[in-house]
C-alpha cells in the first residue's frame, strides 16, 4: 500500500525535539536545516518538486561554510525553492508558475 502524500509539516518530535534541547531554532541551524518537499514521496516520486542536488548544497555548507537558505527542486519541467522550515515557497504571481524564479520563501519568523 502506497503512503498518501501529506502537507508539509515536520511529523513527530524530531525535529522540535532537537530545537528545544539545544536551545531554540538559530542555535539548532547552525548544525542542522528543515527542508520539507510537499508532495513527494520518501523515495521521490508523487507531484512534488524533490531536491535536485542536496549533497551539494550540504558539501558547500561543511567546506565553505555557506548554510543553504532554500534548495532546488525539480519535478520534469516544474522547479520549486524548497524553503528553511518553517518558510514556504509562494508564487510572486509574475512569469511561469513552473519556474523556481518566481516564488519567494515566506512565513519564516
Amino acid at each position: 500500500m502506497a503512503q498518501a502524500h501529506r502537507a508539509p509539516t515536520p511529523r513527530g518530535p524530531s525535529h522540535q525535539q532537537v530545537i528545544a534541547e539545544t536551545g531554540g531554532r538559530a542555535k539548532t541551524e547552525q548544525f542542522a536545516r528543515l527542508f520539507m518537499a510537499p508532495d513527494v514521496g520518501h523515495c521521490r516520486g508523487g507531484s512534488g518538486a524533490a531536491p535536485a542536488d542536496p549533497l551539494a548544497a550540504l558539501v558547500k555548507w561543511v567546506e565553505q561554510s555557506k548554510a543553504p537558505t532554500t534548495l532546488l527542486a525539480r519535478n520534469g519541467p516544474m522547479s520549486r525553492r524548497l524553503c528553511l522550515w518553517p518558510a514556504v515557497a509562494r508564487y510572486d504571481g509574475h512569469g511561469n508558475t513552473n519556474d523556481a524564479a518566481n516564488f519567494r520563501c515566506t512565513g519564516r519568523q
